[in-house]
């Protein structure tokens, strides 16, 4: 070093780690938040709504949630509904977010929130919701939040769902 130069601070910058082949132990004993794909897409943009550490696209979602979540409260002990919103879905060749996956006394179920962007794309509504009974869901129905005025119609809708997914 030449003369009156020193070095006073030295910062490091935490690295990306190289990832080998036991990248899984590595994942899980690194700091910082667990990896999940839940809600991966509407994690990245704000103002969409959180409640229960869950991740919702919009305020109709997490009505119907609220909805289901009251009918979970109201259950005994040992009988549960299983919420899951925008669990993401590998369905052949495809990857799918359903609004909400819902399990039940054994069965599994989904529930699609469907807004105005909805029009005209009831073909291939059909179809996805084909492509989830072929993948062993047992029940798909949709709420139509245009046709859907009060939160008593919520309620119903919610009911009927339970009701008809464990037929």
């Amino acid at each position: 070093m030449g003369v009156g130069k020193s070095v006073e601070e030295v910062v490091a910058r935490p690295s990306i780690p190289r990832l080998g082949p036991d990248w899984r132990r590595q994942i899980k004993t690194a700091d910082g938040p667990k990896p999940s794909n839940q809600g991966r897409r509407v994690q990245l943009e704000p103002g969409h709504p959180v409640e229960d550490q869950l991740r919702f696209t919009n305020e109709w979602e997490l009505d119907v949630y609220r909805v289901l979540r009251e009918r979970q409260h109201s259950l005994p002990d040992n009988e549960t509904i299983g919420i899951m919103p925008l669990g993401g879905m590998r369905v052949r060749g495809w990857t799918f977010e359903p609004d909400l996956l819902i399990t039940y006394r054994g069965y599994a179920g989904v529930i699609e929130i469907d807004g105005p962007h909805h029009k005209g794309h009831a073909g291939r509504d059909h179809s996805r919701d084909r492509m989830f009974l072929n993948a062993g869901v047992r029940y798909v129905d949709r709420l139509n939040v245009e046709e859907v005025s009060s939160r008593a119609e919520v309620e119903k809708f919610a009911d009927g769902f339970l009701t008809r997914l464990t037929r």
